[in-house]
């Protein structure tokens, strides 16, 4: 196969799986919204949709670490490249995620606020403190109830291949919670479908999940210094499974 056609063939199965996957978002937000299920079992849509995605795309998800049990209350703070990168998050670590933080811009997705509430996502809304306060206090009460909260560690999709400088958001949850932090690395999806694009390579994208790291001598003041630490676990976890990926290719 030449390298133009398999370019095209890569870029009609991006194409075809995105164009679904998005058709198929205001349905699966619907369902849960006017469902009568709430909380965990009503995230079954969502989640048959991003695996959908995944499998249309041809990428395979793999899972390493300890994955921190139900009742663990701790932050669990990941790097996003792409949205293959989202979309293993979804299949991967969010079945291990009681509640999790997404970016505001999902309101517009028809049904998304009703269907987010009911499935214990909160959306951050970038630069409005007079929203994201309460949200943060929710969190850190969740944290402190033993939830698995889920906080983006850069706050977007990076687009890179590599890891994006972490925000403080996270940091400053887990401290005030007195709750552990475990970072989970996401690796691949910058290869399998670049930021940008569709073309879906047929690629393995890796999730792993890190040994935790203690807030216990933290302060708020040194929010920094601890999502300075969490991006720098990620960033080696992430160099590490790129150098295996180039030895296994």
């Amino acid at each position: 196969m030449t390298h133009a056609l398999k370019s095209i063939q890569e870029n009609w199965r991006g194409g075809k799986a995105s164009l679904r996957f998005l058709l198929g978002t205001p349905a699966a937000m619907g369902r849960i919204a006017l469902g009568a299920q709430v909380g965990r079992p009503a995230r079954t849509p969502l989640e048959s949709l991003f695996a959908k995605y995944l499998e249309d795309c041809r990428f395979e998800v793999i899972v390493e670490g300890e994955i921190p049990a139900a009742g663990t209350g701790c932050i669990l703070s990941h790097n996003e490249t792409s949205f293959a990168d989202l979309a293993a998050y979804f299949v991967a670590i969010w079945p291990h995620v009681d509640r999790l933080a997404g970016a505001d811009v999902y309101r517009h997705i028809p049904f998304a606020r009703k269907a987010c509430a009911k499935i214990d996502i909160e959306l951050v809304a970038r630069g409005n403190r007079r929203s994201t306060d309460p949200l943060v206090d929710r969190m850190v009460a969740a944290a402190k109830a033993g939830k698995r909260v889920g906080w983006g560690g850069e706050g977007r999709l990076s687009g890179r291949d590599g890891v994006g400088r972490f925000k403080v958001g996270g940091s400053i949850i887990a401290i005030r919670a007195k709750a552990p932090v475990i970072p989970v690395v996401i690796h691949g999806g910058h290869h399998a479908m670049q930021l940008g694009t569709v073309r879906a390579r047929p690629s393995t994208i890796h999730v792993r999940f890190c040994k935790p790291v203690s807030t216990e001598h933290y302060e708020e003041a040194d929010a920094r210094d601890l999502a300075n630490k969490l991006q720098q676990v990620v960033s080696e976890n992430y160099t590490a499974l790129s150098e295996r990926q180039a030895d296994v290719r």
